[in-house]
C-alpha cells in the first residue's frame, strides 16, 4: 500500500513539475526611460542587465499567476533588493494578463546586482518570489549597476567590497559528504 502512494504521489509531482517550473514572472524587458544605457540579459545562470546608475529604467514582468489575482489585478507589489542600498519596494501596473510594468531608478552609486521579487508585502523583506530569467529558465534575474563607454558600448559590472560572492572553500569529496551525513 506505501508504495503505491508513493509511486502514485511521484506520478502527480512529475506531472505537475512543469506547470510550477513555468510560473515564475520571468524579466522580459528593461529599457531605459531617458537616456540611459542598457546592456543583456547575459549569464549562464543568473542572467543579468547591466544598467547605468542615476538612470531610471522600465522593467516588464510576464507570467505573473501566483498573485495579483492571477496576474488580473491592477496593480502588483513588487520589490528590487540591494545589500548596499536598501529594498525598494514598487508598485508595479497591468499592461495586459500576466503582465506588468514599473519605473526602477539605479541609484548613483550604485554597485552589484539587484534582484528582483514580485508577489511581495510592501516593508517585510522576506515576502516575494524570485524574478526569473527572460527564458522561463529558473535562475534569477537580477539588474546589474554598469559603466559603459560611448555609445552605451562595452559594459562593465561595477563591484564594491560589499557585493555577494560565494565563499569557495577547498575539499575532498569525503569532507564534502561528511558535512552531509
Amino acid at each position: 500500500m506505501t508504495k503505491r502512494y508513493s509511486f502514485l504521489i511521484a506520478v502527480l509531482a512529475l506531472a505537475l513539475l512543469p506547470a510550477i517550473a513555468s510560473a515564475n514572472a520571468r524579466l522580459i524587458s528593461v529599457t531605459p526611460v531617458a537616456s540611459g544605457c542598457v546592456s543583456g540579459p547575459t549569464g549562464p545562470a543568473v542572467q543579468a542587465w547591466d544598467v547605468e546608475p542615476g538612470e531610471t529604467y522600465t522593467l516588464t514582468i510576464s507570467y505573473v499567476l501566483e498573485c495579483a489575482n492571477g496576474g488580473t489585478d491592477p496593480t502588483l507589489d513588487v520589490r528590487v533588493n540591494s545589500t548596499t542600498h536598501g529594498n525598494t519596494d514598487i508598485v508595479a501596473t497591468y499592461v495586459s494578463d500576466g503582465v506588468y510594468q514599473f519605473n526602477y531608478t539605479m541609484p548613483t552609486d550604485g554597485v552589484c546586482t539587484f534582484p528582483i521579487f514580485y508577489c511581495t508585502t510592501p516593508g517585510n523583506a522576506y515576502t516575494g518570489i524570485f524574478v526569473v530569467r527572460n527564458d522561463g529558465g529558473m535562475f534569477q534575474a537580477h539588474l546589474r549597476a554598469a559603466s559603459f563607454d560611448a555609445g552605451c558600448t562595452n559594459p562593465q559590472a561595477l563591484i564594491g567590497p560589499a557585493c555577494q560572492t560565494v565563499p569557495v572553500d577547498e575539499a575532498t569529496w569525503g569532507q564534502v559528504k561528511a558535512l552531509y551525513r
